[in-house]
């Protein structure tokens, strides 16, 4: 043989055994059947199997399998994702295992089953059964070590060879798709229905609110009903009169048939007489392995976008002409055979619907429009149990011991529940359903001692802490129950209205005027978050009347609804002002928040949101897409509102410096390191001491800053902390019209980067903004200046907003107005990752005015003090360098690490922070206290004395090492005063002791909450 031909033989030999390799190691992950040659990998007995267009998800061909007798079918075609192979939404931050995932569809229910198996070296390892008792398509997610035989761990990496379904049916045919033979998947989503109840068996499921329950809707199926009466049947009538006008549009808005059809016809769906298919309909895509070369193009429809485009058919339905009613019609039937042909039915979970709350709030309220024309089309019955199945309506006939206050229930599925009762067709049946219902919204309501909800002090809790992001959800929806059910027979009870109320309205307590802040903003910072969107639901709660049932006005929630949008509303202030009397609401003081560690200081047309954390309360929500640099908010921040809110007060996402959070004490990091390198973190320290007081229109706020240690509160972690172990002891009292700001033993173990505590960080509208100084206005744009050290202690800044800054600590104030550049919290820096909700805005860029005090590279026993004067008017801001010097008005008496002491003189009231007990505090009527403890004492007269007390140790009850029962339990302590002297026995005042010179006052005291002990001066 000559070279040439070898060389050519030799090059055969490479391509087969190049070939032959390529198909041993490039099986696939997924089978999706487009390419009729894959049949080759399968081996049959006793049935047969061809690529099919009947019926698919996604590209346009599934697997036939067609059998008689006992049959299987069976594959080694495949291979197992790892890890890092699998899309998994929070990366590894939750635990995940292999689970396999496929598609099956059934024509034809009967009562037999499949055995889906994998096995290895010829011996079957694990193996599961499916019902045929489904019609159309079913989604499944069965993890391995939920399957029946040799199953492996949680986590485990698995090793099979073989993936085969068997069947004793004597004969059937069935549709195979999309088969991921084993990807990992977060081990909380994978959900069980009527075909695989075996997933997490022995699990308390109601945990997860969000999965529907095999046992919920068993409620339903055996719900008894009774007679009713005319009048109720009149009430219920009434409901149902409400809802729906609470979904029709304004006639305003025209019929346009054209693009009505354009936009269902993207839908891309084929009816062929008996079946509609299409795109798959899907829910939680981005969490499935996707493979183009298997599947095709990424084409599906979600089920929030058909709930629009049916909902906008529901919205138009008998608004034009016959032709066009009769063509939405159609569209909608076909629509709606659709979504239940794609395995939306009663009793299927699609392999997951965690979350699903807030997709399908669309679909439900196009379905309520539409009820009577499903029931002509006599698809009522089997659309409404969808429904009825997937919003887990069937929890409210639950054992009352069952019921639980969650806010995402209450956000997006508590009002859908008081929808779907009218999807029944008998009163009688809605009676029953309604009666439940409210019994069970009054119950969840008006519980304060759960995980989450709306605890004593009006806080909303979600995710372990306060949370108005998703407080708001609440706020929008709960109003239209109260209000619908008002003053009958299935109001929501006086509790739940009550503790709903309290709650509804704290948040325009820490809202000014509609933004309640960076501090409390969780994951989303600087994103005009606020109750803006509550217009509406203030006006129902009003006509709701109060909890009691008996008025028709809320006198309290009109006079905030006044305040609030009064000035633009004519008909309702007339309504509230002239004819029932009701004026606008004053809202001046001081307010305390202590499930959030916030305190609110209000005055005039301004507010201050004072803001901490501690042990029970997480500093930020830091998620993996959002808030990356939200290392700060939460440390002792003062953030001042104006009635123009974040905008109108300086505070813009554009350009801010994650580091500057106002009056925070921080470590002053480029952003690579300020973002964490885990993926979510809600951190709290181990620090019980976080809490804040009020007294009369004065309050004080006091916090232990400890970065070294904590925990997270979302998440396994247990021992976390920030490298550079920041620790201070920081203090906000709160009398009249300004804030004297303290902190002792600001300390950090950073050599490399500064710690700082800020002053300001406020938005230039104009680079010709001004800020003042004593000795200078600076309009110049760009400037850097410092304000040196002065022992006469003079020095003083006002920003841009009118806010003067006097600094009574020997410390040098650096300033600076300038162009910032920085990145959209939802960018991460380091991993180059952007959240689609910051529409593609990685970098951001804004001119800011911002000043700030230097401790330098790890300090050790740093301090400050400085004094906040909110809004000056020009007046003020002329004579500021006056006003600061003449201001006798209060004296700070202490300063350490034991306790952090001011007196006000106008109001004879001294304010202590005690960080240390059984430590002499020195000063005034105090002596000490056995536990640390926020205390104010106001001098009424000679011989009486008024205590407001609290004690911030939430003490919640720990059940494991980063977990709470998040209430507040007891806490038992003394307070020792100078000299003798007298108070009233209550339930919080145990015992008083003036047997000697000095009184020893025995107290109980929980949730965080101010209480006010009156002592009367004893003759010695």
């Amino acid at each position: 043989m000559n070279t040439s031909k070898k060389t050519y033989f030799s090059s055969i030999l490479i391509i087969l055994i190049g070939f032959f390799g390529y198909a041993q190691h490039n099986k696939p992950a997924i089978e999706s059947f487009e390419d009729e040659a894959v049949l080759n990998e399968y081996k049959t007995t006793n049935s047969t199997i061809s690529t099919s267009e009947d019926h698919f998800k996604f590209g346009d061909k599934s697997l036939k399998w067609t059998w008689t007798n006992v049959a299987s079918v069976t594959t080694s075609n495949f291979k197992f994702l790892t890890l890092d192979e699998s899309p998994l939404a929070y990366g590894d931050h939750f635990p995940a295992s292999p689970t396999l995932q496929m598609d099956i569809y059934n024509e034809i229910p009967q009562n037999e089953t499949i055995t889906i198996s994998y096995q290895k070296n010829g011996q079957k390892e694990v193996w599961f059964d499916i019902a045929l008792t489904f019609k159309g398509w079913r989604t499944i997610w069965v993890p391995f070590y939920e399957m029946k035989g040799n199953t492996p761990k949680k986590g485990a990496i698995i090793d099979y060879d073989s993936f085969k379904i068997t069947t004793n049916s004597k004969s059937g045919t069935l549709y195979f798709d999309d088969i991921i033979f084993s990807q990992y998947q977060d081990d909380r989503h994978q959900y069980p229905d009527e075909i695989v109840p075996f997933i997490k068996d022995g699990q308390d499921l109601a945990k997860d609110h969000w999965m529907p329950l095999i046992s919920n809707y068993n409620r339903i199926k055996n719900v008894k009903e009774k007679p009713i009466s005319v009048a109720t049947r009149i009430d219920l009538k009434k409901f149902e009169q409400k809802i729906d006008a609470d979904l029709v549009i304004p006639k305003k808005y025209r019929i346009y048939i054209n693009s009505l059809k354009e936009d269902f016809n993207k839908l891309n769906l084929k009816d062929n007489g008996e079946i509609i298919t299409g795109p798959p309909l899907t829910f939680q895509r981005k969490q499935s392995f996707y493979d183009k070369i298997q599947q095709g193009k990424n084409e599906f429809n979600d089920v929030g976008e058909l709930g629009k485009i049916l909902k906008k058919l529901a919205n138009f339905h008998k608004r034009g002409n016959a032709e066009e009613t009769a063509t939405i019609e159609e569209m909608f039937l076909t629509g709606t055979k659709y979504f239940l042909d794609q395995g939306w039915q009663a009793g299927s979970n699609g392999g997951t619907r965690h979350h699903v709350g807030y997709n399908v709030r669309e679909i439900t309220d196009a379905f309520f429009i539409m009820r009577r024309f499903l029931y002509e089309k006599g698809l009522l019955k089997e659309v409404a149990s969808s429904l009825h199945w997937l919003f887990n309506l069937g929890m409210v006939l639950d054992d009352e011991s069952k019921f639980h206050v969650n806010i995402d229930y209450l956000n997006t599925q508590a009002y859908y529940h008081l929808k779907l009762i009218f999807m029944f067709e008998k009163q009688e049946t809605q009676a029953r359903m309604l009666s439940a219902y409210s019994k069970y919204m009054s119950i969840i309501l008006a519980q304060q001692k759960e995980e989450w909800g709306f605890k004593i002090d009006g806080t909303a809790w979600h995710h372990n802490g306060h949370y108005p992001a998703y407080g708001i959800g609440a706020f929008q929806n709960v109003p239209k129950v109260i209000n619908t059910l008002a003053r009958t027979r299935f109001r929501v009870r006086t509790e739940g209205h009550e503790n709903f109320r309290k709650a509804f309205l704290a948040s325009r307590i820490y809202s000014q005027k509609y933004n309640w802040g960076f501090g409390n903003a969780g994951r989303h910072p600087l994103e005009n978050n606020g109750i803006n969107s509550l217009k509406e639901e203030f006006l129902l709660m009003a006509n709701a009347g109060d909890p009691t049932g008996k008025t028709k006005i809320d006198k309290e929630v009109a006079a905030a609804y006044l305040r609030l949008w009064g000035k633009e509303d004519v008909l309702n202030s007339t309504l509230f002002t002239q004819i029932n009397g009701i004026n606008e609401e004053n809202l001046t003081g001081f307010y305390t928040f202590p499930y959030g560690a916030t305190a609110v200081k209000r005055q005039n047309d301004w507010a201050a949101i004072i803001k901490g954390y501690s042990k029970y309360v997480w500093a930020s929500e830091i998620y993996v897409a959002s808030n990356r640099y939200g290392r700060y908010p939460a440390n002792g921040t003062i953030q001042l509102l104006n009635k123009k809110g974040e905008k109108g007060s300086g505070f813009k996402q554009e350009g801010w410096d994650w580091n500057r959070y106002p009056a925070a004490t921080v470590i002053y990091l480029p952003f690579e390191e300020l973002e964490p390198k885990m993926p979510l973190i809600m951190f709290r320290s181990a620090e019980t001491f976080a809490g804040t007081t009020t007294l009369g229109e004065n309050g004080i706020f006091g916090m232990i800053l400890n970065e070294s240690k904590g925990s997270n509160a979302d998440g396994n972690e247990v021992n976390v902390g920030f490298p550079g172990k920041l620790k201070a002891k920081k203090s906000v009292f709160s009398f009249g019209n300004k804030l004297i700001c303290i902190g002792t033993d600001i300390s950090s173990i950073d050599a490399k980067n500064p710690t700082q505590t800020n002053l300001f960080q406020t938005f230039l509208k104009d680079e010709k903004d001004l800020i003042y100084i004593p000795s200078d206005e600076i309009k110049n744009f760009p400037f850097k200046g410092e304000i040196p050290k002065n022992n006469e202690q003079k020095n003083w800044i006002i920003d841009n907003y009118g806010n003067g800054y006097h600094i009574l600590s020997n410390d040098a104030v650096q300033f600076k107005k300038e162009k910032q550049k920085s990145y959209h919290n939802k960018y991460s820096i380091n991993t180059g990752k952007m959240n689609p909700k910051g529409k593609g805005a990685k970098e951001t860029e804004g001119n800011y005015a911002s000043a700030w005090i230097n401790h330098g590279l790890a300090p050790k026993n740093a301090n400050y003090q400085y004094v906040i004067y909110p809004f000056n008017n020009e007046g003020e801001i002329k004579n500021f360098d006056q006003k600061v010097k003449n201001d006798n008005s209060y004296t700070i008496l202490k300063a350490d690490g034991i306790a952090h002491i001011v007196k006000d003189e106008k109001t004879n009231t001294t304010g202590y922070v005690v960080f240390e007990a059984d430590k002499n505090v020195e000063n005034g009527i105090l002596k000490s206290v056995s536990k640390p403890a926020l205390i104010m004492a106001r001098k009424d007269s000679t011989n009486k004395t008024t205590l407001s007390v609290v004690q911030p140790d939430l003490n919640f009850q720990q059940i494991r090492s980063n977990r709470y029962i998040n209430f507040s339990r007891p806490v038992k302590f003394m307070i020792t005063l100078h000299g003798k002297w007298s108070a009233p026995i209550s339930e919080n005042v145990l015992s008083v002791d003036n047997s000697s010179d000095t009184t020893i006052i025995s107290l109980e005291l929980k949730d965080g909450l101010s209480h006010e002990v009156v002592l009367i001066k004893l003759k010695s």
